[in-house]
């Protein structure tokens, strides 16, 4: 069976939408985000498809990654069950709504909560796809691997430009060992971030693995260990604010998102405590 796979890559946030292309079908991941870029995918889909059906596969709700898909009206839409769920994809689509009208973005279609093929519960085989559930990111985060390329498509992780993204440190790790196993296996020799670059090579991604699982345990050590030790919230907060990542202090401009972290852990520890 032949594969090939084209990677597009956003200029908001380096987004990537991943278009890859088996004997019988093309899978479409996260079309993003503007709209030229995303005629840009819709235009190279259409030139390759001879006929084949498309699937699109969001990896998540985030508002980034679920912009495009009423370009592909013909494609069967995937994802993970959790899209759905407490009005999830409805306030994401808000989100698309309120990005696009601040910054005069206009679109040729009108957002619609979507009707999908297929929701996806637990890791199963679908055709030439491999779908496992990784969420920690996000709940309803998936990933997809081709067997036959040794290709997986994660989603908001085990990038080269952000350290995690918390919505559950402890579903984080666990999606992190699921696709090591897979690495140490021997089915996955590259990997699609939801942003920046794709890993290629088993060091390249346990390098990404292993720097993502320090830095999630590093923070869990700081506020679940400080604060069942009694710290001042002060003392936490500068502990937290001197953390490395990959051996590197945290980039000022991803500031923000490491205080939501800490934000996420406290709300998690006070939680474990009952």
């Amino acid at each position: 069976m032949g594969h090939t796979y084209k990677l597009f890559t956003s200029y908001l946030w380096q987004t990537t939408s991943t278009v890859v292309s088996t004997d019988d079908r093309i899978y479409l991941f996260d079309p993003a985000y503007f709209p030229q870029e995303v005629d840009g995918i819709f235009d190279y889909v259409e030139s390759i498809r001879n006929g084949r059906e498309v699937i699109l596969v969001l990896t998540h709700g985030d508002w980034d990654h679920i912009a495009g898909y009423p370009k592909f009206p013909e494609a069967k839409l995937i994802a993970q069950k959790e899209i759905l769920e407490s009005g999830r994809m409805e306030k994401k689509l808000n989100k698309v709504k309120r990005f696009d009208g601040s910054y005069y973005v206009v679109r040729p279609y009108e957002f619609e909560i979507p009707t999908f093929y297929k929701l996806v519960d637990e890791a199963e085989e679908w055709q030439e796809a491999f779908f496992l559930p990784v969420p920690g990111h996000t709940p309803d985060q998936m990933a997809t691997l081709f067997r036959d390329q040794k290709l997986l498509v994660v989603g908001d992780m085990l990038s080269n430009l952000e350290f995690p993204f918390i919505d559950n440190s402890g579903d984080y790790l666990n999606s992190l060992e699921k696709i090591e196993r897979l690495v140490t296996a021997g089915e996955v020799e590259e990997l699609v971030p939801g942003h920046g670059i794709p890993a290629k090579g088993r060091e390249e991604i346990l390098h990404r693995i292993n720097r993502d699982r320090q830095y999630l345990r590093d923070a869990r050590a700081i506020i679940f260990d400080g604060l069942a030790s009694g710290t001042d919230e002060k003392e936490l907060e500068e502990r937290f604010g001197q953390m490395t990542y990959d051996d590197q202090p945290i980039d000022p401009y991803l500031l923000s998102a490491h205080e939501q972290n800490r934000n996420q852990l406290i709300n998690e520890a006070v939680s474990r405590k009952g």
